[in-house]
């Protein structure tokens, strides 16, 4: 029996399990949850949109060409355009050019407008990566859950494994008449309820694999299981350093405040845009047209006259400047200046609302991690103060000194005592590992 008790406290401090073939480290989980998750995939399109809308700013500097083409079908009162006089007959005539327009000046509204477009890719691509992150740090939580309640099918099976052999023994000497029949039924009744244990320890196993395959979008029927570190180090380096080192280290490396950063200054050159609205726009127009009609003659000899010969004999060219100066548009570009003035002031906020969440979850993480330190180490002498009061019972109800229920009282003590260390090594070491990640290391056991 001691024996076994010795066994049974290396396992809880040493987790000696090997990464089997086939197992699925917490990369491994990782990687694939993040390649098939839908709503990534979603997120990600979104990112897309706005790279084809930052590449469609840069495009619309150039400047603007349409051909263009008309022929008309004249019948009654119309227009000859070759000689400038209404006629009342049915002809054909037609026209075909190329235009092209250059913004030179619109306040700087094109710049503006790219700046934005840029600012807003950056933003989505921080959105796409902080939405890994949360994969990867939900991932974690549910492969550590998965630890966890290894460990406690585990101890539940060790458990089950001492009071059978407790069963075994006292029913030799019941055979042999060293004891009654009721102390038989006592340790029966006990390895009954370590069965019932087992059954719920490894159904919360099962349970915890559906919510992580769930998660990873992985078929809840498929072959899985996951990998064990060889060992987890418990140390309190990760709560040595302060919230507030940890909290600048996160800002600089965690993707939500950048992102709302980028967000700010894409409603800066929002506002920039609005306002160039204000200023004079001035535009560099070219034209290429020409005209024919059926109704037209030879100017030399006044015979027939080919569309062809038409085009090239028309030939127009035009170069222009125009300006345009806003004078008053009914107050709707102030209107709209003042709504971008409150769009800036509302991504200050959002700015500084992220930046206090952030905050918050860093000092609630050290704090969790601190306190699940600190009941480890309570939890690690409970567990040594439990075993030998465990043994100290178990040889008193030997004896017939103590009755089972006191006898049952020490060793579920144990039981509970071995369970809560397995807790809070786990949740420690989960928050320590969240904390690293924090500070820019990458999510692993090892």
């Amino acid at each position: 029996m001691e024996r076994l008790i010795g066994i049974f406290l290396g396992l809880i401090i040493t987790i000696s399990a090997g990464s089997a073939q086939g197992e699925w480290t917490l990369k491994d989980c990782i990687d694939y949850a993040i390649e098939n998750n839908i709503q990534l995939k979603r997120q990600h399109l979104q990112s897309e949109i706005t790279r084809n809308n930052f590449n469609q700013s840069m495009l619309s500097v150039l400047p603007g060409f349409v051909a263009f083409a008309n022929h008309d079908f004249n019948s009654g009162r119309a227009l000859n355009y070759e000689t400038y006089q209404w006629e009342n007959r049915e002809f054909e005539q037609g026209n075909i050019g190329m235009e092209s327009r250059l913004n030179l000046f619109n306040g700087f509204q094109n710049y503006n407008n790219i700046q934005q477009q840029r600012y807003l890719l950056l933003s989505s691509l921080e959105q796409f990566e902080k939405a890994m992150n949360d994969i990867s740090l939900n991932i974690s939580a549910a492969f550590f859950q998965i630890l966890l309640d290894k460990e406690l099918v585990e101890i539940a099976e060790l458990q089950l494994e001492v009071s059978s052999l407790e069963l075994e023994s006292v029913r030799s000497n019941f055979l042999l008449g060293n004891i009654s029949r009721g102390r038989v039924l006592e340790i029966e009744s006990q390895v009954a309820a370590d069965q019932y244990q087992l059954t719920l320890a490894k159904s919360n196993l099962g349970s915890s694999y559906l919510v992580l395959m769930h998660m990873m979008q992985m078929d809840p029927d498929s072959d899985f299981r996951v990998a064990r570190p060889e060992i987890i180090e418990i140390d309190e380096s990760s709560i040595l350093n302060t919230v507030e080192n940890i909290y600048v280290e996160a800002e600089a490396n965690l993707p939500q405040v950048r992102g709302a950063e980028y967000f700010l200054k894409s409603r800066e050159r929002e506002l920039a845009i609005t306002r160039g609205q204000l200023s004079p726009s001035l535009v560099l127009r070219g034209l290429f047209y020409s005209r024919y009609s059926e109704l037209a003659t030879d100017p030399i000899d006044g015979g027939s006259y080919s569309y062809t010969t038409q085009i090239r004999d028309n030939r127009y060219r035009q170069l222009g400047i125009s300006l345009q100066i806003p004078i008053f548009t009914g107050w709707s570009t102030r209107n709209r200046i003042s709504n971008a003035r409150v769009s800036v002031l509302d991504a200050q906020y959002l700015l500084d609302e992220t930046r206090q969440n952030l905050y918050s979850e860093v000092h609630q993480m050290h704090n969790d991690a601190k306190n699940a330190y600190n009941r480890y180490i309570s939890a690690e002498k409970a567990v040594l103060a439990a075993k030998e009061s465990f043994q100290y019972a178990r040889e008193q109800f030997g004896l017939g000194i103590i009755n089972f229920i006191d006898y049952q009282h020490s060793r579920s003590g144990f039981y509970r005592a071995r369970s809560n260390m397995a807790h809070a090594r786990y949740e420690y070491f989960l928050r320590s590992k969240i904390l690293d990640f924090y500070t820019g290391q990458p999510l692993a056991l090892n």
